[in-house]
């Protein structure tokens, strides 16, 4: 019922807005909209027109003696009533201003939702038609246009038949001259077309006031967007409001009292949980989310929501159809969570080089090493389970260096590391340069670390004139004279060891193997401490008269050594 007074409001409109380009075959009493009441009267002549006519018809069928000649007349009668009708209908839509109802006061009938899937069909209903709704009168507007531009031809070809039967009328004589049959079957057929003329001017007219009547009562297309607006903000918003609420209350309620449940009992205090208390922290987080989704839909269906319901609906359908396509990777999530899969709890895995300690195993993991210290790493369960995990042992170093440690680079470059972050490793050289390498980079390098205690060694060589002595009274009185050099430059404390051993009878010289043992306080003097021992033999030799095989050099003995 609703979309047939669309289409005839439609037709009146755009038989309105057309009256304007019909030129100067358009009556003058059409150029602009009459007054409501001229218009009710135009409707009335016509309606007492075509009632007229149907009843000549109906006498017609009657007195006609041929079949063909009755049907035709039953079928003109019938098509006559119908166009009385509608503008009855459109008679009560003026003087009334309501579109909701025709004349025999029956409800508008909706029109059925589109064709979609029949299982779904329901559940987008309320959806679509709120949108609907929202463009319905943008919609209505186009179909009344259309309608103008089909009663504008109307009138034209109304007009351009009248004018021509006109032209023929000025030429056939009158009656008296002999023209009688011609000219009365003319001014017949001028009769018809000069009562289908008026009809469609005279609806025309009723669509002009309608369309005054629709925008006066609810406003421009903006007017409308701005109606459907507030309704959102509120009623769809409060609606959203209280479901959101309802679903944040039930969701961190009931995890607020499984996890107080659980503070009261003991099994959170031991250091590895056991499988049943995994299995019911899976369980609770997807029984949680269950009931916290069920009672926000709740809401909505409590508040008759229907529209917002459908969408949450079609929403956590889309979400399981999801879910469904990656089954196989959230199985091997949960047997993350079950503690049950390739990385568990406690265990070392490495990364980039780096190894570092699991945490508990949850929807984003705890990742820390005791040496870099910090939050550590944070992965998401997608990314721990590409990684596999295996127990520590019991003295395993956790990296290689420790902040401030001294380091040797390649054998010959001293550095210092001045940070260590789950990222890189900043290395500080001598007169201030600093020098980030990322993990990879660190662990492939030649890098020695000195903190820990290290040991310096020098070959010296003595003239074999010294031979009787060499493996006797030189090792003793060197190793003696190189720890008293040292200890005049290194604490006691910091010197472990001094020896020195008859390494080699080369081609030119006794060698001998001096070694100094430190420990790691002494490490930012491992360069100096090489070229000291090279300085305590030298030292010891002179003050004993030990000669050097030295081309055109021998180290004499001072008198009073």
């Amino acid at each position: 019922m609703r979309h047939s007074w669309i289409r005839r409001t439609g037709r009146l409109l755009v038989a309105l807005l057309g009256v304007a380009s019909l030129g100067a075959q358009e009556p003058a009493e059409l150029v602009g909209p009459p007054s409501k009441l001229d218009t009710l009267r135009a409707l009335l002549a016509t309606r007492d027109k075509l009632r007229a006519e149907a009843e000549e018809q109906r006498k017609r069928q009657r007195t006609e003696t041929a079949e063909t000649a009755k049907e035709e007349a039953r079928v003109q009668a019938e098509n006559l009533d119908r166009r009385r009708q509608e503008v009855e209908r459109d008679f009560a839509t003026i003087s009334t201003g309501m579109r909701v109802a025709d004349l025999g006061g029956k409800p508008a009938e909706e029109p059925p939702p589109p064709s979609l899937q029949e299982e779904i069909s329901q559940l987008l209903a309320p959806i679509l038609g709120d949108l609907r709704e929202l463009t319905s009168k943008p919609r209505l507007l186009k179909q009344l246009q259309e309608e103008i531009a089909r009663l504008q031809g109307q009138v034209a070809q109304a007009d351009r038949a009248l004018a021509e039967i006109d032209s023929l009328l000025a030429q056939v004589p009158s009656s008296k001259s002999g023209g009688g049959s011609l000219r009365t079957a003319l001014t017949d057929t001028r009769k018809q077309w000069k009562g289908r003329r008026d009809e469609a001017a005279s609806r025309m007219a009723a669509a002009a006031h309608q369309v005054q009547q629709l925008n006066g009562a609810e406003g421009g297309f903006w007017t409308s967007v701005g109606l459907q607006f507030q309704d959102f903000v509120y009623t769809r918003g409060t609606n959203v409001l209280l479901a959101a609420l309802a679903f944040l209350t039930v969701l961190y309620g009931l995890r607020a009292l499984y996890y107080g449940i659980l503070h009261l009992l003991p099994v959170r205090r031991y250091a590895r949980l056991s499988f049943t208390v995994r299995v019911l922290d899976v369980a609770h987080q997807g029984l949680s989310l269950l009931l916290a989704t069920a009672t926000g839909l709740l809401v909505l269906y409590a508040r008759g929501d229907w529209m917002l319901g459908g969408l949450a609906i079609l929403g956590i359908g889309a979400l399981l159809i999801t879910a469904k396509s990656g089954f196989a990777r959230h199985m091997e999530q949960l047997r993350l969570l079950l503690n049950l899969g390739p990385v568990r709890e406690g265990e070392r895995v490495v990364i980039d080089g780096v190894p570092w300690r699991v945490g508990k195993i949850h929807v984003y993991t705890q990742l820390t090493n005791s040496v870099i210290g910090g939050p550590g790493l944070r992965l998401p369960l997608d990314r721990l389970s590409g990684l596999i995990s295996r127990p520590p042992g019991l003295d395993e170093p956790w990296f290689p260096c420790r902040k401030r440690d001294w380091i040797l680079f390649n054998g010959t470059t001293l550095a210092q590391v001045a940070d260590i972050t789950p990222e890189y490793v900043e290395i500080a050289y001598s007169g201030g340069l600093r020098r980030r390498l990322l993990h990879g980079d660190f662990h492939a390098a030649d890098v020695a670390v000195l903190s820990g205690g290290f040991a310096r060694s020098t070959t010296f060589g003595i003239d074999y004139a010294h031979l009787e002595e060499a493996t006797t009274v030189i090792p003793a009185k060197l190793c003696e004279d190189v720890r008293a050099a040292l200890l005049e430059q290194v604490p006691e404390g910091e010197l472990v060891d001094v020896s020195v051993e008859f390494q080699e009878a080369a081609a030119s010289s006794l060698d001998f193997l001096v070694i100094a043992r430190f420990t790691g306080a002494q490490a930012f003097n491992y360069l100096i401490l090489g070229r000291l021992l090279q300085r305590a033999a030298v030292d010891s030799c002179r003050r004993h008269g030990w000669s050097i095989p030295f081309p055109h050099l021998v180290i004499q003995q001072k008198p009073g050594a």
